[in-house]
């Protein structure tokens, strides 16, 4: 084997070597479970959450178990939330201090006892009940009223960080509860609310606040939404999702992003479908963007990213090529004159 060929197979080796020693993210287990103690009321026996058919001025006591399967002793924040929907237009149970929809009238915390809300403290590899209460109101509620335990494990102590930061992971799980006083479910609605620019991570976004008024739960929910100036019919944005969800008596801002697209000031008409179940609405308003608002988010816009010159990595790959064909041929040529003399 010659010189050149000894160099160009050990620096193949040490790339091998050097590509098995990258690090890679093992996954840890969060250390705990959460289990809802199903009561004799319970509507669908098959779910792990509370599905519960309850009457007006109802008390009842809920339980849930925390297994700890670590080998070390942790503690547990346990809350009742209400349930939202996010401007992802996912139903979330996170929330612990949530800004609510004006057309709830009783929300989940208004019917669960505030000893509820707990910090709890689970032995190593152990198991602990904890017991929420809540008293339906005297009145008797249409719909139902939806929401959750939230269950967030609490960070234990970390040592002294010995780089210049560290990383605390903490987990949570999320319990449902569902409450209705009739079998009859109620349908939800769909309200169109206000239109703005806004943005979302520095990016600009064109957000529609869409509520479901109703006590009802939206399900399978899919939304059509462009664009246009007034009166014009070419679209100048546009946005298209599906298998969305809404809480009952919530809402959430359905965001078109702009793109690269050019959205100055001035006047625009937003043309909005939706469809969930049977169920079909259609929207269409005008709305302003006004030149303040387009100059105060224009400096804080995230700025693209400029896409790389492909035509120019061409043209260096070609000419790296032909300089190494040259030195090729002279190493050849040289060699050559050499072996011949």
């Amino acid at each position: 084997m010659n010189r050149g060929l000894k160099i160009l197979f050990a620096m193949g080796l040490a790339m091998l070597t050097l590509a098995g020693h990258v690090p890679t993210a093992a996954a840890d287990s969060v250390g705990y479970t959460v289990k809802a103690s199903l009561p004799s009321n319970q509507l669908n026996k098959q779910a792990g959450y509370f599905d519960l058919l309850t009457q007006p001025r109802a008390q009842q006591h809920l339980t849930i178990y925390i297994s700890n399967t670590s080998n070390r002793q942790q503690s547990f924040n346990v809350s009742v939330t209400q349930a939202i929907t996010n401007d992802n237009g996912v139903i979330d149970y996170s929330q612990l201090k949530p800004q609510l929809d004006q057309s709830l009238k009783v929300g989940i915390k208004d019917i669960f006892s505030r000893a509820s809300n707990q910090k709890v403290t689970v032995p190593a590899n152990a198991r602990k009940q904890v017991t929420l209460t809540y008293t339906m109101p005297a009145k008797r509620l249409r719909g139902m009223i939806l929401g959750g335990v939230y269950v967030e494990q609490i960070p234990g102590k970390t040592k002294k960080p010995t780089a210049h930061f560290t990383i605390k992971n903490a987990f949570a799980y999320a319990i449902g509860i569902e409450l209705q006083e009739s079998r009859q479910p109620v349908a939800p609605n769909l309200l169109l609310h206000q239109i703005q620019a806004t943005q979302i991570n520095r990016r600009n976004f064109v957000t529609a606040n869409l509520q479901n008024p109703e006590p009802g739960i939206m399900q399978k929910l899919k939304i059509n939404a462009r664009v246009t100036k007034v009166g014009a019919t070419q679209t100048l944005i546009r946005q298209q999702q599906s298998g969305l969800g809404m809480a009952p008596n919530s809402n959430f801002n359905f965001g078109i992003p702009w793109g690269t697209q050019n959205l100055p000031a001035g006047q625009y008409t937003l043309h909005l479908t939706a469809q969930a179940g049977k169920r079909d609405w259609q929207f269409t308003r005008n709305f302003t963007i006004a030149n303040r608002t387009v100059k105060r988010m224009n400096k804080t816009v995230l700025t693209p990213t400029q896409q790389p010159n492909y035509w120019l990595y061409a043209l260096l790959g070609l000419l790296i090529a032909l300089l190494l064909a040259i030195i090729g041929y002279l190493w050849y040529r040289n060699r050559h004159q050499k072996s011949a003399k």
